[in-house]
C-alpha cells in the first residue's frame, strides 16, 4: 500500500448501497479504524449489524481510483462485534467492480417510465422483461416503437443506455436488472431536436433544475410519470429530484448532450423551491401514456384563488381528466389523454374540448379560458397551453338540484352544438348545466 492512501470498512445500506463506516490513511507504523455499528435506535441502517462481514475498499489518492481490498487477518474477530478488535497483517488492493451489479425497479400498476443504469449481459427487451411478462401488458420507446407480449412482437428490440421506456402493467410488481453498471460520467445521452425520453444513471438521486443546467437554454419542459413538470422559463419544477428506476419525457429546441455527473460528484443544492401539486378535494387522475400540459399564469385569472385551492379538468362526458393544487405564480394542470390499450375512456381523444373548475373553500366554480397565449381548450398529446386570460362562471354546489340552466349542448367530440334539432338521428349530445349536472342524450 502507498503511504497516504485510504482505506475504509463499508457496509450495505437499506438500498444496497455502500457506505462507510470508518476510514483512516495508510501510513507507517500501525493503523487503526474505529469502525461504527448501526444505531438500534433509528429504522434505517447506517453502519455495520452484529456478525457482518467487513467490506473494505482503498483510495488510492494518486491515480484518484477506487479499489477492492483483499485483507489477510492476524488475530481477533473477522466480523463485527460491539466493542471487538481485529487485527490485520496484510492489504492488498484489487480491481473494484465500478458500481452496483444489479437494480430493482418498482413498477406501479398502470402506466409508468423506467429506466435502468444496468447494461444487462442480453439487452433485449423481451428477455429483461421475461420476469414480470405476465404482468406487462405493453412497452414503448420514445419514437412510439412497440413491445407487445400478447402478440410476441418486439419493436423495440435492445434497450439503449440512457434512454427511458414507458410500460404498463396489469399490477404493482418489483424488476430485477443484472449486469455491468453503466457509469453516468462515460455515458452521455444524446437528445434530438424535440421530444426525448431518458433514463437516470446514478446511484442517488439528484435536483433535476441542477442535472438538467447544463442544456437548460434548450430544454422547453422535462416531465416524469406522473406529469409532473419542470419549465425552466418560468422558473418551476414540480419534479424536485429525479431518482434512479425513473424516465423523464424531456422536450428541446435543438439537439443536445446530457452530461452526467459522475456518483462521487455531488450536483449542488436546487436554485428552485419544488411546488407541490398534492389536491384534497379533487381526485388524483391516474396516469396514461399521454398528456398535455396546461399553464396558467397567475395573472390570467378575473378572481384569483386562495391559496389552498384546486384546479380540475373535465372530458365531454364530465369525467375528471386532470387536477392540480392552485400555486403562485403560476398553475400547472397535467391533462391526461384516453388509454388506447382498454375499450374504456379514461382521457381526452384527440382534439376533445376540455372544459375546467376550480374549487375554493367548499365552493366549485366554473371557468373558461378566453385567451390563449399557446394552444387552445382542445386537447392534444404533449402540447403545451398557456392561458392569459380567465373567466369565472356561476358557482355550483355538489349536488344537482331541479333548479338548472343549460350552459351549452356539446357532441362526443366536445364539440358545442348550437342547434340539436339539426343533428342526423343516432347522434348522441350531452346537455351540461350549471350545477355540474350532465344528460346525455341520443337522438
Amino acid at each position: 500500500m502507498k503511504e497516504g492512501a485510504v482505506i475504509g470498512v463499508f457496509y450495505e445500506d437499506d438500498n444496497g448501497n455502500l457506505k462507510s463506516a470508518g476510514w483512516a490513511e495508510f501510513q507507517d507504523g500501525t493503523v487503526q479504524i474505529a469502525a461504527m455499528g448501526d444505531d438500534s435506535s433509528s429504522t434505517e441502517t447506517d453502519g455495520l449489524t452484529s456478525n457482518q462481514e467487513f467490506i473494505y475498499r482503498v483510495w488510492d489518492t494518486e491515480l484518484c481510483e477506487e479499489f477492492s481490498a483483499s485483507i489477510t487477518y492476524s488475530g481477533g474477530v473477522e466480523t463485527y462485534t460491539t466493542n471487538g478488535i481485529t487485527f490485520i497483517s496484510s492489504i492488498t488492493a484489487t480491481e473494484t467492480p465500478s458500481g452496483p451489479t444489479e437494480q430493482e425497479l418498482n413498477l406501479v400498476k398502470g402506466w409508468s417510465i423506467i429506466s435502468t443504469f444496468m447494461i444487462p449481459q442480453d439487452k433485449d427487451l423481451g428477455i429483461i422483461l421475461e420476469p414480470i411478462i405476465d404482468k406487462v401488458i405493453i412497452a414503448k420507446d420514445y419514437a412510439g416503437a412497440a413491445y407487445l407480449p400478447e402478440y410476441n412482437f418486439n419493436g423495440i428490440g435492445n434497450v439503449v443506455v440512457g434512454q427511458g421506456y414507458q410500460i404498463k402493467t396489469s399490477e404493482a410488481c418489483d424488476l430485477t436488472i443484472s449486469g455491468d453498471y453503466a457509469n453516468p460520467e462515460q455515458n452521455p445521452i444524446s437528445c434530438v431536436q424535440g421530444w426525448n425520453m431518458i433514463g437516470y444513471l446514478r446511484t442517488e438521486s439528484a435536483p433535476c433544475d441542477m442535472v438538467l443546467a447544463d442544456m437548460v437554454d434548450k430544454v422547453i419542459i422535462a416531465k416524469n410519470s406522473s406529469g409532473a413538470a419542470y419549465l425552466p422559463e418560468w422558473s418551476f419544477n414540480g419534479i424536485g429530484h429525479m431518482k434512479p428506476g425513473e424516465g423523464y419525457q424531456i422536450k428541446i429546441t435543438d439537439s443536445g448532450t446530457l452530461h452526467y455527473h459522475s456518483n462521487d460528484d455531488a450536483y449542488r443544492l436546487s436554485s428552485l423551491e419544488l411546488t407541490q401539486n398534492h389536491t384534497q378535494h379533487f381526485p388524483r387522475v391516474a396516469p396514461t401514456d399521454h398528456n398535455m400540459t396546461v399553464i396558467i399564469e397567475d395573472e390570467a385569472w378575473d378572481i384569483r384563488p386562495e391559496i389552498g385551492s384546486e384546479i380540475a379538468a373535465y372530458d365531454a362526458l364530465g369525467t375528471i381528466i386532470g387536477s392540480a393544487a392552485y400555486s403562485r405564480p403560476l398553475s400547472v394542470l397535467s391533462i391526461w389523454g384516453d388509454d388506447a390499450t382498454t375499450s374504456s375512456k379514461e382521457g381526452m381523444n384527440q382534439k376533445e374540448i376540455v372544459s375546467f373548475k376550480t374549487w375554493t373553500s367548499g365552493k366549485t366554480t366554473n371557468f373558461s379560458v378566453k385567451h390563449w397565449k399557446e394552444g387552445s381548450e382542445t386537447y392534444q398529446s404533449n402540447a403545451i397551453n398557456i392561458a392569459t386570460a380567465i373567466e369565472s362562471h356561476s358557482e355550483l354546489t355538489n349536488s344537482a338540484t331541479d333548479d338548472k340552466s343549460l350552459v351549452k349542448i356539446i357532441n362526443l367530440l366536445g364539440q358545442e352544438i348550437k342547434d340539436p334539432k339539426d343533428r342526423f338521428d343516432g347522434s348522441v349530445l350531452f346537455y351540461l348545466y350549471d350545477n355540474g349536472s350532465v344528460d346525455k342524450i341520443v337522438k
